[in-house]
């Protein structure tokens, strides 16, 4: 199932030149060094991710999710969204408007949304971002 998932091509969003280069340990290239340690703890805890993989919502807009995630301990899709520049006040009214998108469309943060924020003070450490894994994605048993 994981190699299927993981098979399967998409198209990730454009990062335009003016972004700064961070590589994952895949080689795949995000738009943030919080987006990079997502990514890379993600690998790390073998957990199956796609980058900014299009999800069309039910009023036929596509919108692109940071990591879409593989839930395999319940054969579902979950989406990430790292929400990294939360002081910033336009920055912010857009990540409201995201969320209220989602639930409109059945996605609920803490159920099939995971939400992680920062501001430009408060830094999202990898202890964070593993714990977020450990409690949502990874089997109490593994």
């Amino acid at each position: 199932m994981k190699q299927e998932w993981l098979s399967e091509p998409y198209t990730h969003k454009t990062i335009s030149q003016d972004v700064p280069v961070y590589l994952t340990n895949n080689g795949e290239r995000v738009r943030s060094k919080s987006e990079l340690n997502i990514a890379n703890m993600l690998q790390k805890m073998n957990i199956p991710y796609k980058y900014e993989c299009p999800l069309m919502l039910s009023n036929g807009k596509i919108i692109h999710p940071d990591f879409t995630v593989l839930d395999v301990r319940r054969r579902r899709e979950v989406y990430w969204e790292h929400r990294g520049m939360m002081d910033d006040r336009i920055y912010l009214k857009h990540a409201v408007q995201r969320v209220k998108k989602y639930r409109k469309n059945g996605i609920y943060p803490g159920d099939n949304l995971l939400l992680t924020e920062e501001t430009s003070t408060i830094p999202l450490g990898t202890d964070e971002i593993e714990d977020v894994i450990k409690h949502f994605l990874v089997s109490s048993t593994t």
